[in-house]
């Protein structure tokens, strides 16, 4: 059975198409009184400016970590067997086509058609994924043709995989709006497994034996240029990338799966993609989308961090009079950009496209008139493996990578406890409580009470994919107390509320001399309490509690605690303390 995924066009391209119609008014500041109080997809941003080499480093390392944290992969999945069945050969004179699958994780495949040159190899090698047109993979049209930039590739002597997005022609285990806010607790999402699904293709390509290893490429478009640099961001086996039509300043994806969870707080399209430098990297631009300015705009900042490694010459940009594309005049850029740097052609190279005729649909469908293969998992037993393997992975990571995935979801960074004496006559509250508060000061102590951000919601719930943009409402808590507790450095803290649970991962970021914690009963076995009281994407596949706790600097009393709250790392009691016993509790 075919199984095209036009539903997703709909979804996907109408919604990405709305934003060409008001290009015209993307030059408002993102503090526009008028506009949202929180970032977009839509945002115009400002272009990143590093001065040094040093500078950019350890902000580029950080944001590749970011990237895969996003992503659920921090901890780093294992890499089982690929199992990959190869089939279906059709030959043509200067190449062939084959069927191809592979299990990504164990049940869970990836579909696409391997394009052979003829000879024996070693080949250099590219890899294609595709944006959110109706045939995915398959469409063969003048804007767009995957089989025909494959077969051109092929004929000029790569060996090219075209894979599917997820829900798109044969993968059919998940749809393309696979995921909620359980699984991305667990780090588990449609744009983090196609990730996920692109760093195995790679691994899928290395493991044939006329591939050359040293000489990997991608490009794609649209959706699969997000694809493209995003996987050049984290996997420095991708020597050189094209991504097409998408690294722009004013539009960052308007898709599921372009929107990694808590990705894009602080970050856009141009920082992301200038993780790749300083590997060649060309960046092909449309006058009649969202990469209009590209000449102008995102070229001139790339550049600028390219000539950092003294590189310039290792990015490029070009720009074509059409809408929304990977034509042939971008085909062709492609062509010679990935000749002069994966076949050693001169710079000035012109590779131009010869006519092709795409097999027939029956011929590159891998399950056509077929069933999925023995042991394919339903989306409900995909998303029960990851969280089981996530929570074997908490037992085995070291706890460095359990701390890092923990500040990666908390947006955070570790601050350092003051040098000097504990500020024990200060007491940070973080929760309005004023019978404890009274308490506290009878007690001889100060209080110093919490600013708290507002949160709108229902304007969060009016901004599309608002969590790969903005803090949610408890990292927001988690934030808000972290700053009070830096204010005033050495001080203690109190928490309840809707601020107790946020108050122990806060204490992950910054030290409080001594803490007292109401957690009105929340059960850390529960998703549900998560998802309900304390959500926050990757929290739990970061080890939230008990990797927090780990990283406390003094004595933690977790109170009003249910008899389901074992977490290592603070005295727990089931008890509500009074305000009184929470005063006695801090001396």
């Amino acid at each position: 059975m075919r199984n095209f995924r036009s539903a997703t066009a709909a979804v996907c391209v109408p919604g990405v198409l709305v934003v060409l119609a008001v290009l015209g008014v993307l030059g408002a500041s993102a503090q526009d009184s008028t506009r949202t109080p929180y970032r977009t997809l839509n945002d115009r941003f400002a272009p990143p400016h590093y001065a040094t080499l040093a500078e950019w480093q350890p902000r580029a390392s950080y944001l590749r970590e970011h990237v895969l944290a996003s992503a659920g992969l921090v901890p780093f999945p294992d890499r089982t067997p690929l199992r990959p069945h190869v089939f279906g050969e059709v030959r043509r004179r200067e190449y062939s086509v084959v069927k191809v699958y592979f299990e990504s994780l164990p049940g869970f495949y990836v579909t696409g058609n391997l394009y052979r040159p003829e000879g024996t190899g070693p080949f250099p090698a590219i890899l294609s994924p595709h944006g959110h047109w109706p045939y995915g993979r398959l469409e063969n049209t003048d804007i767009m043709s995957g089989p025909g930039r494959a077969i051109n590739l092929a004929r000029q002597g790569f060996m090219v995989f075209t894979y599917d997005m997820i829900g798109f022609n044969d993968s059919r285990q998940l749809t393309h709006e696979f995921g909620g806010q359980r699984e991305k607790l667990w780090g588990l999402s449609l744009s983090g497994l196609q990730l996920w699904n692109s760093i195995r293709s790679i691994d899928f390509l290395e493991s044939l034996p006329d591939v050359d290893r040293n000489r990997i490429g991608a490009t794609g478009e649209s959706g699969g240029g997000t694809q493209t640099f995003l996987l050049a961001a984290v996997d420095a086996r991708i020597k050189v990338a094209a991504p097409v039509n998408m690294i722009s300043l004013h539009m960052q994806g308007g898709c599921l799966c372009e929107n990694l969870p808590g990705l894009r707080l602080d970050t856009n399209n141009v920082e992301l993609a200038a993780l790749m430098a300083p590997r060649p990297l060309l960046m092909v631009a449309a006058t009649g989308d969202w990469t209009n300015e590209t000449p102008q705009l995102e070229h001139p900042a790339m550049r600028r961090i390219y000539a950092l490694f003294n590189a310039e010459d290792h990015v490029y940009s070009v720009q074509f009079q059409a809408p929304h594309n990977y034509n042939k005049d971008s085909r062709e850029a492609m062509y010679s950009w990935m000749a002069r740097w994966l076949q050693h052609a001169p710079a000035d190279v012109r590779v131009n496209e010869r006519p092709f005729a795409p097999e027939r649909l029956s011929d590159l469908l891998v399950f056509e008139g077929r069933s999925l293969p023995d042991g394919a998992l339903s989306a409900e037993q995909v998303t029960s493996q990851w969280i089981e393997m996530a929570g074997r992975q908490l037992n085995e990571a070291g706890s460095q990578v359990l701390q890092s995935a923990l500040l990666h979801a908390l947006s955070l960074e570790r601050r350092k406890a003051s040098t000097g004496a504990a500020n024990v006559k200060t007491v940070v509250m973080a929760g309005e409580n004023r019978d404890v508060e009274a308490a506290l000061r009878r007690a001889g102590f100060s209080v110093r009470a919490m600013h708290a951000t507002p949160y709108d919601a229902d304007a969060a719930a009016a901004v599309e994919h608002f969590d790969t943009y903005n803090r949610t409402a408890a990292s927001q808590r988690v934030a808000d107390i972290v700053r009070a507790l830096e204010e005033n450095r050495g001080a203690m803290l109190v928490a309840g509320g809707t601020f107790g649970p946020a108050a122990l991962l806060a204490l992950a970021a910054v030290p409080a001399a001594r803490a007292v914690v109401d957690v009105d009963r929340f059960n850390p076995a529960s998703d549900h309490d998560f998802v309900e009281r304390l959500y926050i994407p990757g929290i739990r596949r970061a080890g939230d509690f008990r990797t927090a706790l780990a990283m406390a600097a003094g004595p933690v009393i977790v109170h009003n605690a249910g008899e389901q709250f074992r977490v290592p790392g603070a005295r727990v009691l089931t008890q509500k303390l009074e305000p009184a016993a929470i005063a006695a509790a801090l001396r």
